[in-house]
Formats: structure tokens, C-alpha cells, sequence
């Protein structure tokens, strides 16, 4: 599994124990990516968790941002959590998280 997916499933299980509502009741987590943010200085990761969930979940993306960013804040692999813009959220990865993959990181090469 890659730290885009790990993540992903991450944040997946955060948002699930937010008990969101929506019309049709389940949160459509399948817009939700994890990704490099565009400007490397503002982190590892990057979500759009909070922007593509606050409307079916009728709240605020920014709010559902920070509710994001203070869940994720608890996670031992997680070194600072950002919000940035309207909603989007930045993470920085604790060093250790890196150090504990960097056998897998130099197997794979430029394929990592």
C-alpha cells in the first residue's frame, strides 16, 4: 500500500466516526483524495476531505476542515496538520513515520 492510500483509508475511518448526515444517509467518500500538496513547503499530504464532504454533509468546509485536522492531530504518524484555503487540509508526516519505510522507499526507487 502506498502513503496516499494509507492515508486515504485514514482519513476514511476519521470522517466515518463523525456521523455526518447526508440526504442519502452514507457518506460518498469515493471524490475524497490524498495527495502531494502543490506546494511542497506546506506539508507530505494533502486532503479534500472537508471540501467534497461539507456540502452533502450540509456544513461548513472549513469547520469540517478543522474537525478533520484536530481528529487527525491524535494520529501518532502525524507530525502538524494545516488548514488551508477553504477547506483543504496539509499534512507533515513525523520523521519516524519516514525513517520505518525507508527500506520500502529505496527498493522501489523512482518508483516510490
Amino acid at each position: 500500500m502506498n502513503i496516499f492510500a494509507e492515508f486515504n483509508a485514514r482519513i476514511a475511518r476519521v470522517v466515518q466516526s463523525f456521523d455526518l448526515h447526508t440526504e442519502t444517509g452514507t457518506v460518498d467518500l469515493s471524490r475524497v483524495t490524498v495527495e502531494p500538496p502543490r506546494d511542497p513547503s506546506h506539508g507530505d499530504l494533502a486532503t479534500n476531505a472537508a471540501m467534497v464532504l461539507a456540502k452533502p454533509a450540509k456544513t461548513n468546509p472549513r469547520a469540517l476542515a478543522e474537525r478533520l485536522a484536530e481528529a487527525l492531530k491524535a494520529d501518532p504518524d502525524v507530525a502538524a496538520v494545516d488548514v488551508a484555503g477553504p477547506g483543504f487540509v496539509n499534512l507533515r508526516l513525523n520523521d519516524t513515520f519516514w525513517q520505518a519505510r525507508l527500506g520500502e522507499i529505496l527498493d522501489a526507487g523512482t518508483d516510490y
